[in-house]
């Protein structure tokens, strides 16, 4: 139990995420990633303590809570569901095509980056991955087949449209949920089949990387991205390198950043335009005033991702992290103290949260339209729940 109440709580994820990464970046398997300074040591020790303070006011005042949903919010899902699928038949007849179908066909498919009529799209495919959390957590609730069908329903838009991310995200936020729903934590079988489970992915993810690389050849990667000696003479196979690349990449990003970054014009304005404001209005504001977004340092130009921090440090140096870490909090206490337990949105709120601290990890989710807006629905929903109808 006490596991499953780190992983209901956003500042503990938070923690756990981070730590996560530092310590497989700690394997130290490649050349190509710089030593961590010790100002990154004192950011993320900082963050931490920060993130563990919080973490505890919420637990000791209960302020995150599992509720099971009334089994009469049968009409309110299938509006949801029906709505979605309205929006994207719209898109679908709009463009003429959809894309997973032209994919199995053999023809050309638009990117899903370019899929969607503009601003419309930006707030259906967030409503899809919202109703995606509700629609699960009701299900958890009721354990009817009809809201498991309804479920995999808002599934599948993001697999006709090729939209990866979408679907990864609204896994993530339901096995959120499901963690939620669990009175006891899972036996050591289960436990020890999980694992297992986990790294057979792992070896899978990099054993179809191998193939898609250099013919196979399981030792271009490591080679490519100067593995150490030691990684490559040990009995690892060499399939988990993938893994150890992208998993600590983030990190290596914002350190290699820090090291590149000398000069700045601590433009604290465009700080917040583009790593604060989600990127449809950042990108619009951008084009009325002129403004141009900052990159960072990468490593190598096929690693991209920074973590939520990286970017931000090339507009004030240190001041970006600790101002997108101060936002991070402040989502997060806003988010949960306007959704309480008492609303039946709580709990899609939470896992929400949960799910984009844990992104967060991996880049900047607080710009991301797709994965911010999703708190705006239940936000506003709730406030409807306290009226009489």
């Amino acid at each position: 139990m006490f596991l499953l109440r780190l992983l209901r709580n956003p500042f503990y994820v938070y923690i756990i995420s981070f730590l996560i990464v530092f310590l497989v970046y700690s394997l130290g398997w490649s050349h190509l990633y710089p030593p961590l300074t010790f100002s990154m040591y004192l950011f993320l020790i900082g963050t931490f303590l920060i993130a563990l303070l919080f973490g505890y006011v919420f637990q000791k005042n209960n302020y995150i809570g599992f509720q099971v949903l009334d089994s009469n919010l049968d009409f309110r899902v299938f509006t949801f569901v029906l709505i979605i699928w309205i929006g994207f038949s719209i898109e679908f007849l709009y463009f003429e095509q959809i894309p997973f179908l032209r994919l199995l066909s053999g023809q050309d498919v638009i990117d899903y980056r370019d899929f969607g009529i503009k601003s419309f799209h930006v707030f259906l495919v967030s409503f899809n991955s919202f109703a995606i959390v509700y629609v699960f957590h009701y299900y958890i609730s009721t354990r009817k087949t009809k809201i498991l069908f309804y479920f995999i329903l808002l599934l599948i838009p993001s697999i006709l449209i090729i939209n990866r991310g979408m679907f990864l995200i609204g896994i993530i936020s339901s096995l959120f949920v499901y963690l939620f729903s669990l009175t006891k934590f899972l036996k050591f079988r289960q436990i020890i089949v999980m694992s297992i489970s986990v790294l057979f992915i792992l070896y899978l993810f990099g054993y179809i990387g191998n193939l898609r690389s250099a013919n196979g050849d399981p030792n271009y990667l490591p080679k490519e991205s100067k593995a150490t000696n030691e990684f490559m003479a040990s009995k690892i196979p060499k399939e988990y390198y993938w893994t150890y690349l992208y998993a600590a990449s983030p990190l290596a990003n914002f350190q290699n950043n820090i090291n590149k970054t000398k000069d700045v014009n601590y433009n604290f304005f465009d700080l917040i335009i583009f790593e604060t404001f989600p990127d449809v209005l950042s990108k619009r504001i951008a084009g009325l005033l002129n403004r141009e977004k900052l990159g960072h340092h990468q490593i190598v130009h096929w690693l991209t991702v920074g973590s939520l921090y990286s970017k931000s440090y090339s507009y004030v140096k240190w001041f970006g992290p600790i101002i997108l870490f101060c936002y991070l909090i402040w989502i997060i206490i806003i988010s949960i103290g306007l959704v309480p337990k008492k609303s039946s949105y709580h709990i899609t709120v939470v896992a929400i949260l949960l799910t984009l601290v844990f992104m967060n990890t991996f880049d900047n989710m607080l710009v991301f339209a797709g994965m911010i807006l999703q708190l705006v629905y239940p936000i506003f929903l709730s406030l409807f729940e306290k009226r009489k109808i």
